[in-house]
């Protein structure tokens, strides 16, 4: 009996039917269990930082887990401190928690927030303000500031306090936020929503509003952070600093972790109010450490500048392609005729793997590790199936 098969036997159906089993990866290409070959720019969806079967994780990961692998958050482990350190000296912020999802680093910091609006103006001060077109998440906190009655509908009540504003429009973010804000959550560029820029206009002004109501501006960077719009993290593009950043998806290339990172808050968390039995685990923080460290010495924040560069360049050529947005390799595709997903499935038959968020936007985000003439292969393809489709 096939994977497919018994997988559909056993698993819940949360998930729309998947098109293909893979079963290897080496870099940018994946096969599938009928030997056929692929270029992967889904990498997981933005979580595969290194390509496939890079060593360097993965072998961080074996001999740490040989050596200690889980000791909980009742004890310090040193590749969690080291973890942590790296990332508030790559970030600027000065204090770091560790979770094991997007999902779970957004959760923490709603809750921070939370906390920090309760010491600086009472009870009253709780409300978190994001965007329309955010995805934050699906556990119960995450789903509320995120946009989509489609993903909420079917969970409510969720909880209270939550408000989307239009995403390019600055005089209702300002009139949003006020004195009973406690934090304002944004995407410096959202993922699901279709790899939507926000304007530093935009940014520089929930900053200033933030400032004056005493709530902490919030990014989530879980897609956009480790390399993959080109520095670090989105935030350093803009130049506007936030109190607090979410990771996750990039950070340990495929291994499970998510952290937020935060200025070094008096109002912050205190013992017992927020935890996770996983967070931080040595043998994944030594992934993470060994996949920070590939991404420095082999410059691969360059080569998504470079390469998202002649990535949006080359597509911006193609006939059928309406507009390209995005920064590095982090790219939406709009698609003059729409269909975003017929034209995913034309790009699968012929060895390209995309992810189309939109009726009308396919999503480009493969691994750091991607070459020219990889990415030269994926704008070909894409010219000769939108011409097949003229």
């Amino acid at each position: 009996m096939s994977i497919a098969r018994r997988g559909g036997d056993v698993m819940m159906t949360n998930y729309p039917p998947r098109p293909l089993t893979l079963v290897r990866g080496q870099g940018c290409w994946v096969w599938d269990d009928a030997g056929n070959r692929y270029l992967d720019l889904v990498a997981g969806i933005a979580v595969v930082t290194l390509g496939h079967g890079h060593p360097a994780p993965a072998t961080a990961l074996a001999e740490q887990a040989a050596t200690l692998g889980h000791v909980s958050n009742l004890f310090w482990s040193e590749p969690a401190v080291a973890l942590a350190e790296r990332l508030c000296e790559l970030s600027g912020l000065q204090r770091a928690f560790f979770c094991n999802s997007g999902a779970e680093a957004n959760e923490a910091a709603i809750k921070l927030a939370r906390r920090h609006g309760r010491e600086v103006g009472g009870d009253g001060k709780h409300h978190i303000v994001s965007l329309e077109g955010a995805f934050h998440g699906r556990t119960m906190g995450a789903l509320a500031a995120t946009w989509g009655a489609s993903k909420k509908d079917p969970f409510e009540p969720l909880p209270a306090g939550f408000q989307q504003v239009p995403r390019a429009d600055v005089e209702a973010l300002r009139a949003a936020i006020g004195p009973d804000t406690a934090g304002v959550l944004i995407e410096p560029i959202q993922g699901e929503g279709g790899v939507n820029v926000i304007s530093d206009e935009l940014l520089m002004a929930a900053r200033a509003a933030c400032d004056e109501h005493g709530a902490l501006l919030i990014f989530d960077e879980v897609q956009t952070g480790i390399g993959r719009t080109g520095a670090w993290f989105s935030f350093q593009r803009s130049g506007v600093r936030p109190d607090v950043i979410t990771l996750a998806k990039g950070l340990a290339s495929g291994l499970p972790i998510g952290a937020v990172l935060s200025r070094d808050l008096a109002t912050g968390f205190r013992p017992g109010d927020h935890g996770t039995t996983y967070g931080g685990s040595p043998a994944i923080a030594a992934g993470a450490l060994a996949t920070l460290d590939v991404v420095a010495d082999d410059d691969l924040i360059g080569n998504a500048q470079r390469m998202g560069d002649r990535l949006a360049s080359g597509l911006r050529s193609v006939p059928g392609v309406a507009d390209v947005r995005g920064a590095g390799l982090m790219v939406a595709v709009e698609l003059a005729a729409g269909d975003a997903a017929g034209v995913a499935v034309a790009l699968r038959e012929r060895g390209v793997l995309v992810n189309a968020v939109t009726e009308s936007a396919l999503r480009l985000i493969p691994p750091l590790v991607i070459d020219a003439d990889q990415i030269d292969l994926a704008i070909a393809t894409l010219q000769t199936v939108l011409a097949a489709r003229d």
